[in-house]
């Protein structure tokens, strides 16, 4: 399965260079979306994202069941672009109470990767360079974002980890 993830920090620059990953293949090009914007700052965040991809993707938005998304609609496009994993975590918090069925949602979604024929560009968050939170809720995002990036990168043929818009090849 031909996957690609970009990871880096907020505002590195992994959203463009994963755009300008896909845009370098020919359309039909989609672009899925995780985010589900709750203040005027996150909306304003999307707006820009969407002006981007204006006439270059189909974009759909999916907040939880990537795995279905990636199964029913890949075959479609030649290359699917993810963006961003990051959202999708936080969704799954969000909408999975308990633990174990969020690690069931990301095994679907890594499983589905395993069976998609065409190009995917993940893109995601490293959050666990920063301080130690103070809190428990948000150990454990940082703790279940760091262990899913790892089970994600593991299917992906290739990875970048992105500082100042520039992308360093992770082995």
């Amino acid at each position: 399965m031909p996957c690609t993830l970009y990871i880096g920090g907020m505002k590195s620059g992994k959203s463009e260079l994963a755009e300008k990953d896909a845009l370098s293949l020919p359309a039909p090009r989609l672009y899925i979306a995780t985010s589900v914007p709750i203040d005027e700052e996150m909306k304003r965040r999307v707006v820009l994202h969407q002006q981007r991809r204006i006439g270059l993707f189909e974009t759909f938005e999916e907040p939880v069941n990537l795995d279905r998304v990636v199964l029913a609609e890949t075959d479609k496009y030649n290359v699917t672009l993810i963006d961003c994993l990051t959202f999708w975590y936080n969704n799954l918090f969000y909408y999975f109470e308990d633990k174990k069925k969020r690690i069931e949602v990301l095994e679907e979604f890594v499983d589905a990767l395993k069976h998609i024929n065409k190009q995917i560009i993940i893109v995601t968050n490293e959050v666990g360079m920063g301080i130690i939170p103070d809190n428990k809720l948000a150990r454990e995002f940082i703790d279940f974002s760091g262990w899913a990036n790892q089970k994600i990168c593991s299917v992906c043929n290739k990875a970048f980890f992105v500082v100042s818009g520039k992308k360093i090849t992770l082995e």
